[in-house]
C-alpha cells in the first residue's frame, strides 16, 4: 500500500496558557497543505520502519510508534513493513513526522482490517504526539488542548472563530528557510506578551531566535503573497497567493 502523507500549516495558533502537565493549551486552525512524503507498506513478520534521508534511530521515529501504538491498543497480531520517502523537512513546523505517523495509522486501519472510527484512531494518536490527532482527521481541523481535541472545521465553527473563509490547498505557498526550528526552544522563548500580534503566537519568539525566518517572511512579502505567517513553531512560513 502507498499513501501520501501531507504537511500541515497553522493558519491560526493561539497559546491559551501553560498546562500543570508542562504542555500549553493551544487554539489552532489546521490546514493541510500540497507538500507531502511518501509512504510505502507491506506486509511483514514483524514493525520495521526506515527513512530515506532521515537519521533517525527506529525507536524513536514517530511512523514507527504509531504502528507500534496501533497493534498494542487492538492486540493485533500483524506486522508490517514501512518505507519512507522524505520531502517534508524536518524542524519547519510543517508536522512531517506527525504527518507520517497519522498516515501510518490511517492506512494500517485499514490493511489490518481494523475498522476503528477516526475517533479512536485520535485517541490512539493523542499518546503519541501533539499534532497527529489533527492531522488523522484530515481536512481543515480546529486543534485545541495540547492537541489532543480536535473537530471538523465547518460554516458553524468559522462563525464561532470569527473567520470569514479559508483558502484553497493550491493558493497556498510554503517556503523553508532551510534552518532547524527547536520547538522546546520556542517554547520557552515565548512570552505572554507575544499573544495577539499575529495569526501565530508564537512567531516573535521564533523570530528572537532565528533571525532567518524574518528573511523567508520578507521573502514570500516580496512576491505579493498575502497574509504571510509562520507555521507552528517555524521555521518554515507561508502565504497566501488569492483569499
Amino acid at each position: 500500500m502507498r499513501v501520501r502523507a501531507h504537511a500541515k500549516i497553522n493558519w491560526t495558533l493561539e497559546v491559551l496558557g501553560k498546562r500543570p502537565d508542562g504542555y500549553h493549551d493551544l487554539r489552532s486552525i489546521v490546514l493541510p497543505v500540497a507538500l507531502h512524503d511518501v509512504i510505502d507498506l507491506e506486509p511483514a513478520d514483524g514493525i520495521v520502519c526506515k527513512t530515506e534521508g532521515l537519521d533517525v534511530p527506529q525507536e524513536k521515529n514517530l511512523a514507527y510508534r504509531a504502528a507500534i501504538a496501533l497493534r498494542d491498543a487492538t492486540g493485533c497480531t500483524q506486522g508490517v513493513s514501512i518505507s519512507i520517502e522524505k520531502h517534508i523537512p524536518s524542524g519547519a513546523g510543517l508536522g512531517g513526522g506527525s504527518s507520517d505517523a497519522a498516515a501510518v495509522l490511517n492506512a494500517l486501519n485499514v490493511m489490518w482490517n481494523l475498522n476503528l472510527s477516526c475517533e479512536r484512531l485520535c485517541e490512539i494518536a493523542a499518546l503519541i504526539g501533539s499534532d497527529i490527532p489533527a492531522l488523522v482527521m484530515g481536512g481543515p481541523v480546529l486543534m485545541e488542548g495540547r492537541g489532543e481535541v480536535v473537530r471538523r472545521i465547518d460554516a458553524d465553527v468559522l462563525r464561532e472563530l470569527g473567520v470569514e473563509t479559508l483558502p484553497a490547498v493550491d493558493s497556498i505557498e510554503v517556503f523553508c528557510p532551510g534552518v532547524f526550528s527547536s520547538t522546546p526552544d520556542v517554547y520557552r522563548e515565548f512570552k505572554e506578551s507575544d499573544c495577539g500580534l499575529g495569526p501565530n503566537d508564537l512567531q516573535p519568539a521564533a523570530l528572537r531566535l532565528y533571525p532567518e525566518i524574518a528573511e523567508a517572511l520578507a521573502y514570500l512579502e516580496g512576491k505579493g503573497l498575502k497574509r504571510v505567517t509562520m507555521s507552528g513553531s517555524g521555521s518554515a512560513v507561508y502565504g497566501v497567493k488569492a483569499l
